[in-house]
Parts: C-alpha cells; structure tokens; sequence
C-alpha cells in the first residue's frame, strides 16, 4: 500500500490537485480545461478519481453547476499549498542555473587562440554565470579532470584515460619552421629524415603539443633530441628566428608570423602532423546547463574560423 502509494498517488496526486484548484478557480470544469490546455474529459476524470481515492465528494453538482463542499474546501487549502509551493521550488532551481558557476581548464596554446573568444561570447550569453579559469598543461588538466576539480578542460593531446570523456572540437596542424636564412628554405623537396641532424627546439614534455611529436615520431620510429625545451610558444619562435634551430608548434599559435615572413614553414611529404583539439570532463560527471553552453559556444566559435 506504502509503496503504491507512493508511485501512483503522490505523482499522480500533484497533478490532479493542479486541477482540482483550477476547477475551483474557474467554477468550470469546461473553463478549467481551457485554461490548463488538456481535454475536458481528462478534467473530470481527475476530479472523479481524487474523490474516489479520498472516498469524499469535492463539488455538489445542482442544475449542471458545481458548489465546492466542505470537504473540497479543506483540500483546496492542501492544494493551493502543495501546488504553490512545488512551482515555488520549480522557479527556484531554475533560476540557479542562471548563476550556475563553471570551472573550467585550457592548455596554453588553445588559451593563446581560442580561450577568450569562448569566454567573451559565453559571458555575453550568459551574464549572470561565474567563470573560474585554469591554463596549465594538458598533462595537468586530465589529472584535475579526474580529481573533479574542474568541471570540463580543453587539450591538444588525445586523452587515454578510460574515465575521461572526449569531445573533438578542432582541427589543428602543427608546423615545422625555420629561420628565414636556413638553407633548407631553398629545398623544394624535404622528408623528415632531412631534419632529423638539425638542432630542435620544443615544448615541454608536459604539453599536449610536445605528446603529440613524440607520438607522431614514435609511430614513424624516428627519435629527436631537443636542445630547447620550453613552455613558452613566442620563446621558440624568437630562438628560431635567431637561427638556434628548428621548431613544431601549432599553426593556430605562430599564424601572424608566418604572414608577417618572420619565420619560415618547412614542408615534408612523409609525415602528417595534424592533430585536433578536444574538450574534455570525467565521463561520471553531470553535465550541467552550463558545461554544455560553454560546450555548444567552443562548437559554434570554432565552426566559423
């Protein structure tokens, strides 16, 4: 009985005490339906099954009027109650998700191209909503991914741990360059192999682009030995200019030196060396109102670049 109770009457009850107080209203079991948008018959069906349930009678019924009873009356006190205060409820948590605050993280290079154009057209979106923001490695953002200290992140690198969920949502290359003077600039034809006795100047063994290389040399069997190693994109772009040596780095990330012919792209014909971008969040978390706008906003930026 408790459990019947339960599945059928307090469900159905809301909804028939949402009736029931729309009937008293309109005085009409025909004006309550038009308001509340449902069939007549569903209308007095209600109403029928209440009084069945309860084994009262909620209205006399003299020369096809309705007269609420005693008994109506004191459920109508329950009615009004109850439905005011569930729609009370309902307007509240709704109204939540217009402050709901989002912790999200992003790798330097996808910060450097995408980050605030995500941010600047989510925040006009949604102006209410706090945004907490975390750049650091992608190495470092998984770890945080998984701890649940951040509600969603954006990688270069392709994340292989099982309880990380994955969302691709853009295509990069990365881009071999070299000083303007190099003599490989005058070489038509090049193969990886080819560069393979130059000096090398990398990011980080943490960064989503520097697991990509190595992936990427892995799976061709080829071996490179860096000379620099830093975090700093526009550091490896000035020490390539500077002739130290030669570097792989993002497209999205040294683009405006390569119109501005600062430095120089090398192409090679045996190697590809495009990656993409995901979004990423622990395949057990909610995803919220707010995760899935920031998600559908990266979508939509980066679909128009």
């Amino acid at each position: 009985f408790i459990r019947f109770y339960y599945e059928r009457g307090f469900f159905m009850t809301l909804r028939h005490l949402r009736i029931f107080a729309a009937v008293c209203r309109c005085g009409s079991v025909t004006k309550a339906a038009a308001m509340l948008h449902i069939a007549q018959p569903s209308v007095s069906l209600a109403i029928r099954e209440l009084e069945e349930y309860y084994q009262i009678t909620l209205f006399d019924r003299i020369s096809r009027k309705l007269y609420i009873t005693e008994q109506g009356e004191r459920l109508l006190k329950y009615a009004t109650h109850i439905t005011s205060l569930f729609n009370e409820m309902e307007e509240s948590i709704q109204s939540v998700s217009e402050y709901e605050p989002l912790h999200i993280g992003s790798s330097i290079t996808i910060a450097n191209s995408f980050l605030c154009d995500f941010l600047a057209q989510y925040q006009q979106n949604y102006p209410k909503r706090n945004c907490q923001v975390l750049i650091e490695t992608s190495a470092m953002l998984e770890s945080k991914i998984l701890n649940n200290e951040l509600d969603l992140a954006m990688v270069e690198g392709i994340p292989t741990h099982p309880s990380i969920e994955k969302l691709p949502f853009f295509q990069d290359e990365l881009v071999i360059l070299c000083a303007n003077e190099h003599p490989f600039t005058k070489h038509e034809h090049l193969s990886f192999a080819d560069l393979l006795q130059e000096p090398f100047l990398l990011r980080e063994r943490s960064s989503g682009t520097r697991a990509v290389i190595d992936s990427i040399l892995q799976l061709y069997n080829m071996n490179v030995t860096p000379i620099w190693e830093s975090a700093s994109t526009r550091a490896l772009v000035k020490g390539v200019q500077r002739g130290f040596g030669i570097s792989i780095l993002p497209y999205q990330m040294v683009k405006e030196d390569l119109q501005n012919q600062s430095i120089q792209r090398l192409y090679v014909e045996d190697i590809n060396l495009q990656r993409k971008y995901f979004i990423i969040y622990h395949h057990n978390k909610y995803v919220t109102p707010a995760m899935q706008d920031f998600i559908n906003i990266a979508l939509q930026v980066t679909t128009l670049q």
